[in-house]
């Protein structure tokens, strides 16, 4: 025995379900328009959405098939939906529903989907809406192993009240009691805009297929920190491993943009961790912390990008509650980069700034545990 440590191990990623294209179909649904006696705005963006989720799904990275992939606009009634639904055939490997739309709350409180005729004033919202329920007792009737229904409309969240959702994968775009937001100069509604670009630009350091727990955990950040609201997912059994599509940006982790696109999210994480959720102070702190350390395996650690995502990591120390280390990566990382750059770099400056922060932070007197770190 030499005493020597073990070579690292990369940890073997835990491997998706990917379905078949041939066993997976998707319903849908936008309504876009609203006709008298409804008083409901028009939501153009809808359409949008249905189509270019559409696209996604049956694009490159999609993982269905064009003639099972079955969309509507403005259906008139429930059973022009439920006509989309496949109905015989072998079993599938997963049904998808989309809705985008305006989400309505009926009685007690249960979640109806908006037709173009229906009435937002409690009493007839059941009978001129869409249930959600009777959408999940339909869903249930397709032979399929896994089912999933992706809701974008407000008070989504209702959905998973719903008894008939107890097997089925829930994504919804809003909370029970909130509304789904949709910019004005937006094509697509909020929600599937945000989705649809973590389809497109993908995630770096994900894996080579998106599962749904993936993609519910950039939802979760990106949705927030674009001040949209915060979504809800609910998975039954295994469906949060179910991969629909594959990952444009995997294998990019290490490359300069990859390493550019996982600072940027990491920082995202950061900025609500400031805005009152202290949890993602430390999540951020570990995402600037294995940027840094591959940035400086693969780019070289003196790489002016190295050094700045040495600074960041550093600084996100200090927000999630350690200014000590803060203070002593900073210094270490400003002897790095002092005999590269001209006095007057900004990066460089934003750095000395930062390790003076960190110095003016730190409670006296120091505690024992960090004298080390700080000599």
């Amino acid at each position: 025995m030499t005493g020597a440590e073990p070579p690292a191990v990369s940890p073997v990623p835990w491997p998706p379900l990917v379905p078949s294209p041939r066993r997976s179909a998707a319903v849908l649904v936008g309504t876009a328009t609203h006709v008298v006696p409804s008083t409901l705005l028009p939501l153009p963006q809808a359409a949008g959405s249905v189509a270019a989720l559409a696209d996604a799904l049956t694009g490159p990275s999609g993982g269905f098939d064009p003639a099972a992939v079955h969309r509507r606009v403005d259906p008139r009634t429930p059973a022009d939906v439920f006509r989309l639904l496949p109905t015989a055939g072998d079993p599938l490997d997963v049904l998808l529903f989309y809705f985008a739309g305006h989400g309505l709350r009926g009685a007690d409180k249960r979640l109806c989907l908006a037709l173009p005729g229906s009435v937002d004033d409690g009493r007839r919202t059941e009978r001129t809406a869409l249930p959600v329920t009777a959408v999940f007792q339909a869903m249930r009737q397709v032979r399929a192993e896994y089912r999933i229904a992706v809701l974008d409309c407000c008070f989504a969240g209702l959905a998973l009240d719903a008894p008939d959702a107890s097997d089925i994968h829930l994504l919804v775009a809003a909370g029970r009691g909130k509304r789904a937001f949709t910019p004005e100069d937006h094509t697509r509604t909020g929600f599937t805009t945000a989705l649809l670009r973590v389809l497109t630009e993908g995630v770096p350091d994900g894996p080579e297929h998106l599962d749904l727990t993936t993609l519910y955990r950039h939802l979760a950040v990106t949705l927030p920190a674009a001040r949209l609201p915060e979504p809800l997912q609910r998975a039954f059994n295994a469906t949060g491993d179910l991969a629909l599509f594959r990952n444009p940006a995997h294998g990019t982790a290490h490359t300069r943009p990859g390493l550019l696109a996982r600072a940027r999210f990491a920082d995202q994480v950061k900025a609500l961790g400031l805005a009152g959720r202290p949890r993602r102070l430390a999540q951020a702190a570990r995402l600037f912390e294995a940027v840094a350390r591959d940035a400086a395996a693969h780019l070289g650690p003196v790489d002016p990008d190295t050094l700045r995502f040495r600074h960041v990591h550093a600084s996100a120390l200090g927000e999630a509650g350690d200014p000590y280390t803060a203070c002593a990566l900073l210094e270490r990382t400003l002897t790095d980069w002092q005999p590269l750059a001209p006095p007057d770099d900004p990066a460089l400056a934003a750095a000395r700034a930062s390790l003076h922060h960190w110095r003016t932070a730190l409670p006296h007197p120091r505690p024992p545990d960090h004298e080390a770190s700080l000599t």
